[in-house]
């Protein structure tokens, strides 16, 4: 067939084609991607299909096609291009190699149809109204309708069913950090990933936001539901690359069976997202089956939550401040603030679970405020009761960074008491350092310019970068008291607190040792000239006024340092 024939036969069809080299240069186009691209002839030869691109696919996603093009020949599906004009519009596309007599591939052929502008009226709408823009997956509502499916077969053939409610670990630190663009990338290549790695008979669907959800039938146990759970979260080992950078996340999954949990879908989801939840609380990355037990810390989350709410506005919750006491003088040098809430019904209710139900529920910035102001409050009314000059340290978490309320507080506070701001310690923690981004270190800057002091909290147990330290103003590192229980016991963990104290001295930087509960810790931390120390030994948590017997005139508690150690500045 000559080449005037072929240029013929491209030419009468009714669809869009463009023929490329190997090389991925367009060798030729028919008038219908002409009409439907905006693109002349002469303005596309020789030029590549990314022209076209529209900015809504991974690179991942690209990998994937290429990688079923070079092992079928052949590859189909929806992809979103951009016409000439900007508009972004979706394809049904076909691309197919073509190969010599040989068998030698020479070029590729992409025959595509707008599908934007389709005759069915229905079907425009049925793609509205049942699958997600983002990630061409159903959406909530044609999840519902095939879950509905699912148990209702089920019901007949009495088998089972597993329901998989998946939540990203961590997605809003890369959407915040990335941008929604990036996000919106990640998210679209997240669900093409699970799509390909289930069978065709499974559901994937997004449900909303980082959340979505996996429905399959036929499962025959409870380690088929497993052994599912695990090729899930196999969807989430290797990085996702999106606009050439990588980018890892995992996955947190709950999972309710019927008819072993529930027997209705609004029942399956609602346990299934209990159950998810529940793998959030262990450590993220990781999968739970529902169970009553779960039930029953659900329904206490909701009681603590909702009373929560009610005794931050009502000033039932208390605070309690543990001293960290100077090596080199044995007084009281700074005062944490430690939070305690003496619930109704559950009693002392630890900070470790009530703080992240306020976390998740929007409470958090509330009470951290409540805590910062309470306390800078009482320690002024306390430094001026006894006449003496002791710092307060309290926690601030990476909400309070972002929100521009931080700075108007402590200005606040340092106006209406007598609080000279470089007594005010706030301590955050390792592990959000790492994950802040150049908007919240620029927050620090103004921190420092007011004179309040930054302390790294439960230093050693992340991987924060020197210049990052640096780059916020640390005046003082905690080191964490994994570290210091393991004093005598451990080698490894004794040079990890030498090289933390002298790093910290050469940076300038002071140092404090938590969890300290034996006359031997203290007296090796006194040994490496370690500044302050904070623990059982030196004191328990406990109201103010009874921490009048740690004043100097009543101290019971010697911290002078035994022969044969060395000396520490306070």
């Amino acid at each position: 067939m000559d080449e005037f024939t072929t240029k013929q036969i491209i030419g009468a069809l009714t669809e869009g084609i463009f023929i490329t080299d190997l090389r991925l240069r367009i060798v030729e186009v028919n008038p219908v991607f002409t009409e439907v691209t905006g693109y002349s002839r002469d303005q596309v030869i020789g030029k590549k299909p990314k022209l076209f691109s529209s900015g809504r696919h991974s690179e991942e996603f690209y990998q994937c096609m290429w990688k079923t093009l070079e092992a079928t020949g052949k590859w189909q599906g929806t992809i979103w291009n951009r016409r000439k004009n900007g508009e972004v519009y979706p394809q049904w596309q076909y691309i197919t190699t073509l190969k010599d007599p040989d068998g030698k591939s020479t070029h590729y052929i992409s025959v595509f149809s707008d599908i934007s502008h389709r005759d069915s009226i229905d079907n425009q709408i049925h793609l509205l109204a049942y699958y997600d823009n983002l990630t061409g997956l159903p959406n909530r509502a044609l999840f519902t309708d095939r879950l509905n499916l699912s148990l209702t077969q089920a019901t007949r053939d009495k088998g089972n069913v597993a329901l998989f409610y998946l939540d990203l670990d961590r997605f809003k630190q890369i959407n915040d950090a990335l941008g929604h663009f990036t996000g919106d990338k990640l998210l679209s290549a997240i669900g093409y990933r699970l799509r390909n790695s289930l069978r065709e008979s499974d559901t994937v669907a997004r449900l909303s936001g980082d959340e979505f959800a996996v429905i399959v039938s036929c499962i025959t146990s409870t380690d088929h539901a497993e052994t599912v759970a695990q090729k899930i979260q196999h969807c989430f080992k290797s990085p996702y690359t999106i606009d050439h950078r990588e980018l890892q996340i995992s996955v947190s999954i709950g999972i309710c069976l019927f008819p072993a949990h529930a027997r209705d879908s609004e029942s399956m989801l609602r346990l299934a997202d209990c159950a998810m939840y529940r793998a959030k609380e262990i450590g993220r990355n990781c999968y739970s089956f529902f169970s009553e037990e779960i039930a029953k810390q659900l329904q206490q989350r909701v009681t603590i939550e909702n009373d929560l709410r009610h005794d931050i506005s009502s000033g039932d919750l208390e605070l309690m401040y543990q001293p960290q006491i100077c090596l080199n003088s044995g007084k009281i040098a700074t005062l944490e603030t430690k939070l305690q809430w003496r619930h109704a019904k559950y009693g002392d209710i630890p900070p470790s679970l009530f703080l992240p139900i306020a976390d998740d529920t929007g409470l958090l910035l509330q009470l951290s405020y409540w805590t910062f102001k309470t306390a800078c409050r009482e320690i002024d009314n306390w430094r001026k009761k006894y006449a003496i000059n002791v710092n307060i340290a309290i926690n601030i978490f990476s909400i309070q960074v972002e929100s521009s309320m931080l700075i108007e507080t402590i200005k606040e506070v340092l106006t209406e008491t007598d609080l000279p701001a470089n007594s005010i310690e706030l301590e955050v923690t390792e592990e959000e350092i790492m994950e802040m981004t150049s908007d919240e270190f620029a927050v620090f800057d103004e921190l420092n310019k007011i004179g309040v002091h930054i302390v790294i909290d439960n230093f050693g147990t992340g991987y924060s970068s020197l210049n990052n330290i640096k780059r916020i103003g640390v005046r003082k590192l905690k080191i964490d008291s994994s570290f210091t229980e393991k004093i005598k016991k451990d080698c490894a963990s004794n040079q990890m607190i030498e090289t933390i104290i002298n790093m910290a001295h050469n940076l300038t930087m002071s140092i404090t040792a938590e969890g300290v509960e034996s006359e031997f810790q203290r007296k090796y931390l006194s040994s490496l000239n370690c500044d302050y120390v904070q623990g059982y030994l030196a004191g328990p948590p406990g109201k103010l006024d009874n921490l009048i017997t740690m004043l100097p005139e009543n101290i019971n508690f010697s911290m002078k340092k035994a022969d044969g150690y060395g000396n520490s500045q306070c």
